[in-house]
């Protein structure tokens, strides 16, 4: 790979990078549905735990409003980014306090934590692919949907 080239792929990772980190700062934290139309291709595809089939992009949005409603003040921190080619990683530590119905479970008023990843593939400028794995149990445990393990008790 000659010097330009490689300068051209680490523009390209950097690009990807700041495309992703956008739609965790302003789409996941700020709620900004129009950014997502313009972030998400429009044969974008979210591979989601727990979902029967991969999602496109209106129910993607529809997800991230359903989960802003529940949790209103919803931050997510990005802890760690890692790309290469036209993958982004990232790391994120949630925070929030349950004050809309969720998933069937009413309002409970705590403030619970998720920890989850996120892989983005990005062509184009335009996020094209994604896959998100968070910790499901233990968000349902914190709002007592699911009870806490012996050991986790102690």
């Amino acid at each position: 790979m000659s010097s330009v080239q490689a300068a051209e792929a680490a523009t390209s990772i950097e690009s990807n990078k700041a495309v992703y980190l956008r739609w965790f700062e302003e789409v996941v934290k700020g709620a900004d549905l129009a950014l997502a139309e313009a972030l998400l291709a429009p044969d974008y595809v979210f591979h989601f735990p727990g979902a029967p089939a991969p999602l496109g992009r209106e129910d993607h949005m529809a997800l991230v409003m359903m989960f802003r409603t529940a949790f209103p003040d919803w931050v997510e921190a990005v802890e760690d980014v890692i790309a290469e080619g036209d993958k982004v990683v990232v790391r994120v530590a949630g925070t929030g306090t349950h004050q809309g119905e969720f998933q069937g479970i009413p309002p409970t008023g705590r403030r619970v934590t998720a920890n989850g990843m996120g892989i983005g593939r990005i062509v184009g400028g335009r996020i094209v692919e994604a896959w998100a794995a968070y910790d499901a149990l233990g968000l349902m445990q914190q709002l007592g949907a699911v009870p806490a393990s012996e050991r986790e008790e102690r």
